[in-house]
């Protein structure tokens, strides 16, 4: 039988490369002394006290259909801890929880791109993120950061990559695979250049608590970036939390209704007893 063409788009060589994920996998179950890099799962167990706060709501009958776009308490603490962080002054207005950061970025591409966009993405790159874009319809425009230059981005190299179909640009602050951080005037310079383009930015931030040389950056905390960047997070590397599948987008208002309207048909929200482990987490970061 005939598929769409959907399934042609989300294909790809970097989506073929998470075979090795498998590979690994079944080396282990065979007892073979493997590391697994190929997916950021932190080893420790999350905290006792989110992981007893989310058995507390089972046990209280906390298995119901929820808010699609996330509890008031949580979207609450998730937009002050992103004003505390980058400095741009949100609400929950501006939050949408998903189920994970991959979410997050899958319901942003197909809210901000279609057929014949261009998104610019530094490369290398998390995998997902061909598939990703391409979902939209998008395609997806690496820029090569080189080894010689410590995977720094080319900014000249970004610059040129813009053309009159250019949507959006991805980026990953800390990145996923080089770890690079992104210093305040790299971003400063990508903030410009979208400003110039009306270019919107994807700023994928899941490794932003584990900056420990320097000061993690906010892109949408710069100048002309709030109502132009979408920024995903998620508890997984922060809080070990990887298996709740529990992430968020902060975004401009309109785009966060919006994105809602998509999550409606997606997921229809993230489990109630999820976002209470998720409050507690947050609790205790802000202890």
């Amino acid at each position: 039988m005939k598929l769409s063409s959907l399934v042609t788009r989300i294909g790809g060589s970097r989506v073929d490369a998470w075979q090795i994920h498998a590979q690994a996998n079944a080396a282990a179950a065979r007892g073979e002394d493997v590391i697994v890099l190929s997916v950021g799962d932190p080893e420790f167990a999350a905290p006792q006290a989110v992981t007893e706060r989310a058995a507390a709501a089972l046990r209280a009958g906390d298995t119901h259909y929820t808010t699609i776009i996330g509890r008031v308490p949580l979207r609450e603490r998730i937009a002050a801890r992103h004003q505390a962080g980058c400095g741009q002054v949100v609400d929950m207005r501006h939050v949408v929880v998903t189920s994970g950061a991959q979410n997050a970025l899958f319901v942003a591409s197909l809210c901000l791109c279609e057929a014949g966009d261009e998104v610019l993405v530094p490369e290398p790159l998390y995998l997902t993120y061909e598939a990703t874009v391409r979902a939209s319809g998008a395609s997806l425009v690496p820029v090569p950061v080189r080894p010689e230059t410590g995977f720094r981005l080319d900014l000249d190299a970004l610059r040129a990559a813009v053309t009159p179909r250019t949507r959006a640009i991805f980026l990953a602050t800390p990145c996923n695979p080089t770890g690079v951080a992104m210093s305040r005037d790299e971003l400063q310079a990508i903030a410009a250049l979208a400003v110039a383009h009306d270019l919107w930015v994807v700023s994928d931030e899941v490794y932003a608590s584990l900056v420990f040389d320097g000061e993690h950056v906010g892109i949408a905390g710069l100048d002309g970036m709030t109502e132009r960047t979408v920024t995903v997070s998620s508890l997984s590397k922060s809080h070990a939390m990887a298996g709740f599948r529990l992430g968020w987008a902060v975004a401009p208002a309109d785009l966060a209704r919006q994105m809602g309207n998509l999550l409606l048909c997606v997921t229809y929200g993230a489990p109630g007893f999820v976002q209470e482990a998720a409050c507690q987490a947050l609790d205790d970061s802000d202890a």
